[in-house]
Order: C-alpha cells, then sequence, then structure tokens
C-alpha cells in the first residue's frame, strides 16, 4: 500500500520490482494499518501469507532474507556504502525534498491538488499538505537555511550527473539498496513536482535516465557492483554527504546522547522527538529536531562497518573522501552509547 508522491513508496517499489515479486499497488488503508500496526506510516506490504510488513528499512531487509537473489545488498565494503546512502537519502535529504515541495509555490500548489485527488476531497488534501507543509521548521527549512540547502542540492545533482553518465548505478553497473534509498526523495519529490521536475530535464538529464533506469529494473541485464572499486565520480558524491550530512548527524547523535543521559533506561521507548539541536550547514546556522528514529538508522551504519573484518575497514577508510568539516571515521567508528532495538514498530533502548 503506497502512493506516488510518497517518499518512502517510491524507495520500496524499485526494490519489489528488482526482485521480479508479483504484487498489486493498492491505495493505502490507513485504519486498517493503524489498526494493525499501531502506527499510521505508508507504505506497507503485505505478504502472501497475510503479514503486513511496515517501515522500508524493515521490509527491504525482510525481502533480502525471503528472496536473496537478485541480492540489493552487496558484500564487505559495499554493503557499508548502501547503509550510508540509505541513512543519507531517508534521514538527511527530506531537509532538500521537504524544502523543494513545500516551499517553491509551484510545487505546493501542484502537491495539494495531488493529495486533493488522491483523497477524494479538496478539503482533506488542504489539511494533509497543510501537515506536511508543518514540519519545515523540525527538519530546520527556514527562510535563513534555504540558500544552503538549494547549494547542496545543486552540487549534489550535478555530482550525480558526473557519475551517472559513466555508471547505470550508483555502486557500479547493479542496483542496489543505495539507489531505492536515493530513490525515495528523488523520483517522489524532485522528479514528480513541477518546478523541480523541469529542473532536472533542463540541468539533470543524466539523474533522469538513472530515475527510469530504477522504476524499471532489469536484474538479468545488470552488471557487477564496484565490490570496493571505487571511481572519482563516487568520490565526488561522498564528499558532499560527508561535508553536508555527516556533520549534522552527529549533531543530531550528540544532542541526542545528552538527552539520554538523563533519561534512557533498558526497555524504554523515546519519544520520536526528544527536543532540539544545533548544527550548521556550509556555514548557516541550523536548529532542527532531535529525532530517535535517526539513532536507529545511524546504529545500522555502523554495525554494517563493525562487522568487516580489519583489513575490509582499514580499505573502507582509505576509500572514503575526507571532506572539510565531516569526518566518515567518527560517523563509523564511533562506540553507540545509547543502542536501540525495534520492535513491532516501536524503538526500545537495550
Amino acid at each position: 500500500m503506497g502512493v506516488d508522491r510518497s517518499h518512502f513508496s517510491a524507495k520500496l517499489r524499485p526494490a519489489v520490482r528488482y526482485k521480479q515479486l508479483h504484487h498489486v499497488e493498492v491505495v493505502p488503508d490507513m485504519a486498517e494499518i493503524m489498526r494493525r500496526t499501531g502506527v499510521g506510516f505508508m507504505p506497507v506490504l503485505v505478504t502472501p501469507e497475510g503479514e503486513m510488513l511496515q517501515d522500508t528499512t524493515d521490509i527491504i531487509d525482510a525481502l533480502e532474507h525471503r528472496i536473496p537473489e537478485p541480492a540489493l545488498l552487496p558484500l564487505s565494503t559495499d554493503r557499508v556504502l548502501c547503509r550510508l546512502f540509505e541513512l543519507y537519502a531517508d534521514e538527511f535529504f527530506p531537509i532538500v525534498s521537504m524544502r523543494t515541495r513545500w516551499a517553491y509555490p509551484e510545487n505546493e500548489a501542484e502537491a495539494r491538488r495531488a493529495f486533493a485527488a488522491f483523497s477524494g476531497s479538496i478539503d482533506l488534501g488542504n489539511r494533509g499538505a497543510d501537515q506536511m507543509g508543518s514540519y519545515l521548521p523540525m527538519l530546520g527549512i527556514t527562510p535563513e537555511t534555504i540558500p544552503a540547502i538549494d547549494a547542496h542540492a545543486d552540487d549534489m545533482l550535478a555530482a550525480l550527473c558526473d557519475h551517472f553518465a559513466a555508471h547505470r548505478f550508483l555502486l557500479g553497473d547493479r542496483m542496489s539498496l543505495a539507489d531505492c534509498a536515493l530513490m525515495g526523495p528523488l523520483y517522489a519529490h524532485l522528479y514528480l513536482d513541477r518546478f523541480t521536475r523541469k529542473k532536472l530535464y533542463d540541468e539533470a538529464i543524466e539523474v533522469c535516465m538513472w530515475i527510469e533506469r530504477c522504476n524499471r529494473p532489469d536484474p538479468e541485464a545488470m552488471g557487477e557492483w564496484f565490490a570496493g572499486g571505487y571511481p572519482d565520480t563516487l568520490e565526488r558524491i561522498l564528499e558532499l554527504v560527508g561535508g553536508d550530512a555527516v556533520p549534522m548527524l552527529l549533531d543530531l547523535e550528540q544532542a541526542f546522547e545528552a538527552w539520554a543521559e538523563r533519561n534512557a533506561e533498558v526497555g524504554l521507548e523515546p519519544p520520536r522527538g526528544v527536543g532540539p539541536y544545533s548544527s550548521g550547514l556550509r556555514g548557516v546556522k541550523v536548529e532542527a529536531s532531535v529525532r530517535s528514529y535517526v539513532m536507529w538508522k545511524l546504529q545500522r551504519v555502523r554495525e554494517a562497518f563493525q562487522a568487516l573484518l580489519e583489513p575490509e575497514q582499514q580499505a573502507l577508510r582509505r576509500a572514503l573522501p575526507v571532506p572539510p568539516g565531516g569526518s566518515f571515521d567518527r560517523l563509523l567508528s564511533k562506540p553507540t552509547e545509547f543502542r536501540l532495538e525495534k520492535r513491532d514498530s516501536k524503538l526500545f533502548f537495550v
């Protein structure tokens, strides 16, 4: 159950198609989702046995376990990059995609009409749009931060264009979780919204070609992943992730740990938001909300890195760029002070 303009539906859809699963995409029944999962988040995937899976991170993990081929998660260092791109796309890039949807008048007007068409009610569509637009300050999107957000987006699109001019997918000649993750914001928001769709066609046609490849995957026609041999074009993308996203994620973690020092107990479910934090993006102060879920996603990146053998860890450290102001080593190697575990769509301290 998902919708076209949903970030996370756009992340899951190419994964399901890549796995070549027979499936039917239907309009979400939010009351049924709430009844069965306790939280009103989409998309969900209902298995032939009637099991309802929720959260795209968990759903894709389940697909990898149940249907291992064709695989979306590579081995070794490529797997860590998949988790890193998932963290970046899911937990940092919404500062871009929510800005472009709700702070460009052309995009907001179109999104409101799309929400009305989907819900069958102009009033419901506007209420949904108002709710989504209210999240901008929580993400750190303000008139003061928008120029820095736009600069990151422009630089990332240019870097992706250079990369996709030479390589079919993020990690080589085969689609991976990294591509699915980035499809969430790039397809559902930038590609489907009016103003940014024109911008992509005019300035980033290679990204448009990649989007179409991901939406219509043919795993039998694909080649191999990089398997640790990363080109300069990928290094430029990683420089932007490390220079802009990593410092903000680490500042968010520091604020979460300060809260957890006072409040964490084994078995406690932390609130979804635990207060504000301050960071910076390209020299501009950013104030946003500390979201507990981000900590769980960050923890998964570290676990993937720490599962590598020591020579593989050293190889990845050498391969990752050292961007000004960012530290991949801190992101990957710092001990997790307050470990979180997910059970039944909820997080708990363990």
